[in-house]
């Protein structure tokens, strides 16, 4: 069973945190939290307990952890969090992230 991830964001010459856990059985809830400094500044929670019905859908678990926290990465390196609001620098991005970027602002019209 996958606990949860951890990974450092860095934007702008600043680090971010961002953790993601599962709650566990009990509290079936997928929560992701983007750290600054150890300031809190943006969480993500997903029930899960529709989606889930057995013990053997741990990978769907997993897919659900894997994109949440994916998704949150990626809202900091499109420049969510900073405070100055300008546009992303593209040396913050991996090619992979540009091209996905590019393709997510197409299929919005943009």
């Amino acid at each position: 069973m996958i606990t949860g991830f951890n990974t450092d964001v860095k934007y702008r010459g600043v680090v971010y945190h961002v953790q993601t856990e599962d709650k566990g059985t009990t509290n079936p809830l997928i929560e992701t939290l983007v750290y600054k400094g150890g300031e809190i500044l943006a969480s993500r929670r997903l029930p899960y307990t529709d989606l889930v019905k057995s013990p053997e859908d741990e990978a769907t678990i997993t897919k659900l952890m894997e994109d949440q926290h994916k998704g949150m990465i990626m809202e900091i390196k499109r420049g969510r969090f900073d405070p100055g609001g300008e546009r992303t620098v593209m040396e913050d991005l991996s090619l992979d992230e540009i091209v996905l970027a590019y393709l997510a602002a197409r299929a919005a019209g943009k």
